[in-house]
């Protein structure tokens, strides 16, 4: 009888990322550097189902690779070739992602050269699991992006870093293994994935009489037998792989002829194929004019296109003539200014491109740069839609009660909180004439998009601020009111902040049964009071008295100055938004940047944008915020 292995979920699991698993290769000698994806939320097919690593922001304990830092060669822990610079998860692709940096002894350099060559593209990470999420066929996962039947990993540990040499599996290019031993090393895997399943020989029947004639029953139910455990291992070893068994099978091949034609059909598959794409000379053209404009009228341009100088000192109207020569073929020697901005504003759209992607680089980074304070503390979120969405909360469920001698349990409720989000398009219109591009006007070009795009900020900015000073209602009651402890009458001291930062601890849950102990991390004031504030926070000891009195607050809470609060003496604590998010903007798709789009119309001589976003401000709870009226 085959032995059979037992196996535990819960055993140290390592997948290979084999496609795009290098993301890029930096082109310096010196910086030695290179960016990983290490692993995807792609179904793994293992022994008890499909396995699927859940990518959300809480699902992943970064602590212990972080922690090792180290980059090893094929899973060997004396093959150090470098280190960890930074992990984190990419809650946008779902995917965990780094950045090592190769040593410079000679082995860490011959893998190096070879991750750079193209020649190594395999990354291994090493994981435990510590939680599952059973989802049954037909049902969806707690978060809602799974379909089972499967099995969720809703909290693990990444804890080993490898370069790999022969990922175990390009499935939809994400290779899978995993291990027996807890401290990483191979083992028996091989062997393991063909004999975990194995059928049990039928035992041959025994008999009483003596005899030189072959049992013929007893061979029928031997090759029987062997054929069962032929057909159940190569089953096995074909779905770990992915690799379809029926023509494995209906051959008659052996156990070890199918292991060698899979290894085989993985190389072949795994080998690295030239791939040359073509490049419009248009579209280079477009890209080195677009990077010289912008660094012309002053924007920072991370990397600039080959060619992007010569287009530096140029004109809009020449570049507007060259535009017109490249696209339609006609010499603008015999033309003038007029007739050039017309021609290269009504052709295939080259320099109304040109001039749009500028203008958008003009607007992103001014919407970024704007000196805001409002994303410090508050929440961030997504609708779908422009419909009103509900966001729940459930309460902390009641506390474990003594079981009787029966062992009964008791069921118990929770109370849900419910707040409403919704979202509306803000935008405006503006537009550069062809005066402007005659007069080489590069300020309308960049200052103008700069305008709207800090202002875009600046509005949500507002919007934030005039929440709390119009003491907006929720629940049927203002957001500060003594009935709900938020509010006081308090300056900013050690007494004062002492006790907004014990009513805050003091808030109950929804269902009103247990403290909640919700700690501030903010102090937000305007800005009369900000040195005041900036003192108090900072010093170790109390600034209002003589005496080397201790401050508990020094270094406690982060200091937010905002010109928006038009009281000089009222001030506010604030949670962090991931504990108790009391304001939440909510965007749509999670888009938060504005749209900036051109606008073709016919009785404009020059060229029209819009810029527009779709954003809410919406407020949530309360337990999370206090408010002082000063003295």
């Amino acid at each position: 009888m085959a032995k059979t292995k037992t196996r535990n979920k819960n055993e140290p699991q390592r997948r290979s990322m084999y496609e795009e698993a290098i993301i890029c290769r930096t082109e310096g000698e010196d910086s030695r550097q290179a960016e990983l994806s290490l692993s995807s939320e792609e179904p793994c097919r293992r022994w008890f189902g499909d396995e699927i690593l859940s990518h959300d922001a809480d699902a992943v304990d970064l602590s212990r690779l972080q922690e090792i830092g180290v980059v090893l060669f094929n899973h060997d822990r004396d093959r150090v070739i470098g280190r960890v610079l930074s992990v984190r998860l990419d809650e946008v692709t779902h995917r965990l992602r780094a950045v090592i940096q190769f040593d410079e002894d000679e082995e860490s350099e011959r893998v190096y050269q070879k991750v750079r060559s193209g020649t190594l593209k395999g990354v291994s990470v090493g994981y435990s699991v510590d939680v599952w999420e059973e989802v049954k066929a037909g049902a969806t996962s707690t978060n809602g992006r799974f379909t089972g039947p499967c099995e969720v990993a809703t909290r693990w540990t990444p804890y080993e870093l490898s370069i790999v040499s022969v990922p175990a599996d390009a499935t939809v290019g994400v290779g899978r293994s995993f291990t027996e031993n807890g401290d990483g090393t191979m083992g028996d895997k091989e062997k393991d994935i063909v004999e975990r399943e194995q059928v049990p020989a039928v035992p041959l029947p025994t008999t009483t009489e003596s005899s030189d004639a072959p049992d013929v029953e007893a061979m029928c139910q031997e090759a029987v037998a062997e054929e069962r455990q032929r057909v159940r291992e190569i089953g096995t070893m074909c779905r770990q792989f992915g690799v379809d068994d029926a023509k494995f099978i209906a051959d008659g091949m052996s156990v070890e002829g199918v292991r060698a034609a899979i290894l085989t059909q993985l190389a072949e598959e795994r080998k690295a194929q030239a791939v040359t794409v073509q490049v419009d000379e248009m579209d280079k053209f477009r890209a080195a004019a677009t990077d010289g404009l912008a660094l012309r009228a002053g924007l920072e341009v991370e990397k600039k296109t080959a060619g992007a100088d010569e287009y530096r000192g140029k004109r809009m109207l020449r570049l507007a003539a060259e535009c017109v020569e490249r696209e339609m073929g006609k010499s603008t020697r015999t033309m003038d200014d007029e007739t050039i901005v017309r021609e290269a504003l009504t052709g295939t759209g080259a320099f109304p491109g040109i001039l749009s992607n500028v203008a958008h680089k003009s607007m992103a980074q001014a919407y970024q740069t704007a000196p805001t304070t409002y994303q410090l503390w508050v929440a961030h979120g997504s609708n779908s839609d422009f419909k009103d969405a509900t966001r729940y909360r459930l309460s902390e469920a009641d506390t474990l009660e003594k079981l009787n001698e029966s062992g009964e349990f008791k069921a118990s409720g929770v109370s849900e909180h419910m707040a409403k989000t919704s979202i509306a398009t803000y935008g405006r219109m503006f537009s550069i004439t062809r005066q402007a591009i005659i007069n080489d006007d590069l300020g309308a070009l960049q200052q103008l998009p700069a305008i709207y795009g800090a202002a875009a900020r600046r509005m949500i900015n507002k919007m934030v601020y005039k929440v709390l000073q119009d003491n907006t209602k929720i629940e049927g009651k203002e957001l500060f009111h003594s009935d709900r402890n938020n509010l006081h009458a308090v300056d900013i001291s050690i007494p004062g902040l002492a006790k907004m930062k014990a009513a805050m601890a003091k808030q109950k849950n929804i269902a009103g049964l247990e403290y909640l102990n919700i700690q501030p991390a903010f102090l937000i004031c305007p800005v009369e009071l900000e040195v005041t504030a900036a003192q108090l926070i900072s010093s170790v000891v109390d600034p209002t008295k003589a005496n080397a009195t201790p401050n508990p607050f020094a270094n406690k809470m982060t200091v937010v100055s905002e010109p928006e609060l038009e009281d000089a003496k009222a001030f506010y604590l604030a949670a962090a938004a991931g504990v108790a998010p009391t304001i939440e903007v909510t965007s749509l798709n999670g888009n938060l940047t504005p749209v900036m789009e051109r606008a073709e119309q016919f009785d404009t001589l020059g060229i029209k944008w819009r810029i527009y976003m779709d954003v809410g401000v919406n407020l949530l709870d309360y337990r999370g915020i206090q408010k002082s009226t000063g003295k």
